[in-house]
């Protein structure tokens, strides 16, 4: 009883400040103490039902928050005429209100936990999300973190509403409804310590944000799929779904880097799995860094964040399993095929992604600088070489492909080296710049610069291009006549003498010698046998 009187003297009390805010003929009254009261309103209400907590200082902090209100109303009701005031009767309204905490703040000492909050109760500690606004906008403008929280809250307090409001059967969703409860204390706690003590303010909300995203992602994203609420023509759904299209993919994103970075500390690379988990890790966050670049068919938006949805909680389940179950010493072979299995789905959602999700990408996208040169390409194997024999996890989801390139473009490489590029400079051209688009489309996939384009379409038609020139180098291969040399040698004007390991000496820059030399880098197996000049 004593809540739902301090929460209709504050619904009244902020009612009546809104309507200030349009009344013509009254003084321009200050909008950021408005907001200031707003904010100390929503943390009256949110802690005196977390009072079980036995929070520390807690008598202290709700006392300066109570002559907070007090003070935050003087000025602005100085400012109000006074028939204004009394026409809201807030003559009333206030004292109650300044009596209501007063006695909320007492009673809180004689509370116990309640594992079932009503839904007033809960809506109004969901006003958390006016908290974490508040941290985010005002306080701490520049951590992401604090913005992922916000939008957190956010959405939790809109799909509760939806929930309240009859948008969504009660029925439905009542075996989530204590998750809403556990997620709002965990964040209430969280707020509490931090406006307490801040020193390990990052730690702690990441910490935080492992633990409730999975919440919004079991309630929200699988609730909306399952009950096909996606198709309601309620206004207020339409609107909540937009607002999850605009939010989730970077909520999502945060989460994974946290997941990806808790998984590199706890388990080790080699164990059986880990490498399948950051394969499919480092896929979905392509994809929800290029998800807000409009690059996805609209209507398919919201089915593809949906289905990456769905796979991030099978992969937290699956990094907790791998993480319990490395700390036991137990066999982890079950959690590595169900890892295998889980890939799976994973080369389907890329099939879809090129066939059903992406828009075709513009000609602008498929452009590369050009370069040219021999030592370009050399230094792009060593390149590729580091990547290949990298145990960096973002290497792990185009491993396979980057070895593919390497083995292509070093045969193409070996075959330019040892032919007079001029007779071929077309397709020398062709190779370097097909070269090039490789080492732009793998750097560009594992910074995830434009990843997701690059990974389903640029990436397999790069190899596909790399593979035709390899082809093209095969045929000439076939077509070069045994007695002709694949290395043209530009003899000097004075002869060189050179030491020779099988004929004494041979003086390079004769019509015999030059035939020996090319018959020695002709003949099969000794191609690549070194002759060595003094």
């Amino acid at each position: 009883m004593l809540f739902s009187a301090l929460r209709k003297d504050v619904v009244n009390v902020l009612d009546f400040m809104e309507r200030l805010k349009n009344e013509e003929d009254q003084n321009a009254v200050d909008v950021y103490l408005i907001e200031r009261l707003r904010l100390e309103l929503a943390f009256i209400c949110t802690y005196v039902q977390l009072s079980y907590y036995d929070l520390e200082q807690f008598e202290v902090v709700m006392s300066y928050s109570r002559q907070r209100v007090d003070n935050l109303l003087r000025p602005i009701l100085n400012d109000v005429d006074s028939n204004a005031g009394c026409q809201y009767n807030m003559d009333h309204v206030l004292p109650n209100l300044m009596g209501n905490i007063d006695d909320c703040i007492s009673w809180c000492y004689r509370s116990t936990s309640s594992a079932t909050m009503t839904d007033e109760q809960l809506n109004f500690l969901l006003n958390l999300h006016h908290l974490s606004k508040y941290l985010a906008e005002r306080i701490f403008p520049l951590e992401i973190h604090h913005e992922i929280l916000q939008n957190v809250s956010g959405n939790m307090k809109d799909f509760h509403g939806l929930i309240v409001n009859g948008c969504i059967e009660h029925e439905i969703v009542q075996y989530v409804l204590p998750q809403f409860q556990f997620m709002a204390e965990r964040v209430g706690l969280f707020l509490w310590h931090d406006r307490l003590d801040g020193d390990s303010r990052l730690f702690k909300l990441a910490h935080l944000l492992m633990k409730i995203i999975p919440i919004e992602l079991e309630m929200i994203f699988m609730e909306i799929c399952y009950t096909n609420l996606k198709a309601s023509p309620s206004a207020e759904i339409e609107r909540f779904i937009n607002q999850l299209l605009e939010t989730s993919p970077e909520v999502l994103r945060e989460y994974l880097i946290h997941l990806q970075e808790h998984m590199v500390t706890v388990i080790t690379v080699s164990t059986s799995g880990a490498r399948s988990i950051h394969v499919m890790i480092e896929f979905l966050l392509i994809i929800l860094t290029d998800m807000p670049k409009e690059i996805i068919h609209h209507d398919k938006l919201f089915d593809l964040l949906a289905r990456v949805g769905a796979l991030i909680r099978e992969i937290s389940t699956l990094v907790h399993d791998l993480e319990e179950k490395s700390r036991n010493e137990e066999s982890t072979d079950e959690t590595s095929r169900a890892a295998l299995d889980l890939l799976e789905n994973i080369e389907l959602l890329k099939e879809d992604l090129e066939h059903v999700y992406l828009k075709a990408p513009d000609l602008s996208q498929w452009c590369f600088p050009m370069s040219d040169g021999p030592l370009f390409m050399h230094l792009l194997q060593r390149h590729l070489n580091d990547l290949l024999y990298s145990n960096a996890y973002s290497m792990a989801l185009i491993k396979e492909e980057i070895g593919l390139v390497k083995e292509d473009l070093e045969f193409i490489r070996l075959f330019f080296g040892n032919v007079e590029q001029g007779l071929y400079k077309d397709l020398w051209a062709h190779a370097l710049d097909v070269a090039y688009e490789a080492k732009d489309v793998i750097n560009s996939i594992i910074v995830r610069d434009n990843g997701l384009l690059h990974l389903i379409f640029s990436l397999p038609i790069t190899i596909k291009k790399i593979s035709l020139i390899k082809e093209d180098v095969s045929n000439l291969l076939k077509k070069i006549p045994k007695n002709k040399s694949l290395v043209v040698v530009n003899a000097p004007k004075n002869p060189l003498e050179r030491k020779s390991l099988t004929s004494g000496k041979i003086i390079v820059g004769f019509k015999e010698e030059t035939n020996w030399l090319i018959t020695k880098l002709t003949s099969g197996p000794k191609l690549r046998k070194e002759v060595e000049f003094f």
